[in-house]
């Protein structure tokens, strides 16, 4: 695995927290973005943005750093907000950008990727795409709470050829 580019992952946060303004950032929505951004550059370009190893989860891929990014930007990068959603048990996490994102720390085709990514997933639910990432050879052969196999991208649908959800 290679090392995590802090300056990367840093600044995809603030640009999904920038592009995605209509209430569905959650922490879980955060997370899958991360998750399709690595792996979808992965599948097209033979290597991940941020430089992080995913974990199989019950809530689907997971980043090993994205909680410690999270915890380290709040207050600073980007600000997280409690909304209350019913008997507030399920309380949801939005993520709100303070900052502007870094274009200089990406090359043409990482912006490429975090806008098809934003354009893609923006109108979905965290809870949504989790589903969607469930049903990907990536997370449905690696064995539950170990690392997935940026490899195995390769068995799920080709780049660009799934139909739009």
């Amino acid at each position: 695995m290679a090392k995590i580019n802090q300056k990367k992952y840093k600044n995809a946060i603030i640009f999904f927290a920038q592009k995605i303004k209509n209430g569905t950032l959650g922490k879980l929505k955060m997370m899958k973005l991360l998750y399709y951004l690595d792996f979808d550059f992965f599948e097209k370009y033979g290597r991940s943005v941020t430089g992080d190893e995913y974990l199989r989860f019950d809530n689907g891929p997971v980043p090993r750093m994205g909680e410690k990014m999270l915890k380290e930007m709040s207050g600073k990068e980007i600000k997280i907000l409690r909304k209350k959603i019913g008997n507030g048990y399920n309380d949801q996490m939005l993520i709100e950008a303070m900052v502007d994102f870094d274009v200089n720390v990406f090359d043409k085709e990482e912006l490429l990727m975090l806008g098809e990514i934003a354009a893609k997933w923006e109108k979905f639910t965290g809870s949504e795409i989790k589903n969607a990432s469930h049903g990907e050879a990536p997370w449905i052969a690696a064995k539950p709470n170990e690392a997935i196999d940026y490899n195995l991208v390769y068995y799920r649908n080709k780049y660009g050829e799934m139909a739009k959800i």
